[in-house]
């Protein structure tokens, strides 16, 4: 792809970039300016290519490792039509005012809901008490999904969301019971 400096920015001549792509370089654009304002930084530098192409290796393990990790997202539209009664979304606004409904936003700022946290078009049967048992001031929604995710050994190394979907008598308790030790192990 040619690229060409115009009046101090950046721009392309072939097809235009994907939308993910161009908030990455916007968001990369704001932290060079805003940690080396005058430019100067980066003139030591001999590859900005291979430096291209480390940024783009470090960003794209990280998205394959969550992939791998916690599995597939919704967007919200995908959680409105999952939530949907008789072939009728729910609104996005009621998808994000939705209790205890486990969202994580991203690093371009897209708000995303890991698939694990429903079955049958359904939320994990008490996942709000789990939650609630874990407010964001203490810990964030993405290491919250990611405790869900893996085993804990006060639940026999099975993991949260595991148990909560099991049915049996006292599983979202000791679930919940699980989740307000930790809390109160971070809050330490």
């Amino acid at each position: 792809m040619a690229t060409a400096a115009k009046r101090g920015r950046l721009t392309t001549t072939a097809e235009p970039s994907a939308p993910g792509h161009i908030r990455l370089l916007h968001s990369l654009e704001a932290e060079l300016r805003r940690r080396d304002p005058d430019g100067a930084g980066l003139d030591g530098v001999d590859d900005l290519d291979a430096l291209a192409r480390q940024l783009a290796d470090t960003a794209l393990e990280s998205t394959t490792r969550w992939l791998d990790h916690l599995g597939l997202f919704y967007d919200a539209h995908g959680v409105a039509q999952l939530l949907g009664r008789d072939g009728r979304p729910v609104t996005r606004q009621a998808v994000s005012k939705r209790k205890g409904l486990l969202a994580l936003t991203t690093g371009s700022g897209q708000v995303v809901y890991p698939a694990f946290q429903f079955h049958d078009r359904a939320l994990a049967p008490g996942l709000a008490e789990v939650l609630a048992e874990l407010p964001e001031d203490v810990v964030s929604r993405w290491t919250v999904a990611s405790w869900l995710a893996s085993p804990q050994r006060e639940l026999d190394d099975e993991r949260p969301i595991d148990v909560l979907y099991e049915g049996t008598p006292g599983a979202v308790s000791a679930v919940v019971r699980a989740a307000h030790a930790w809390a109160g192990d971070l809050a330490q």
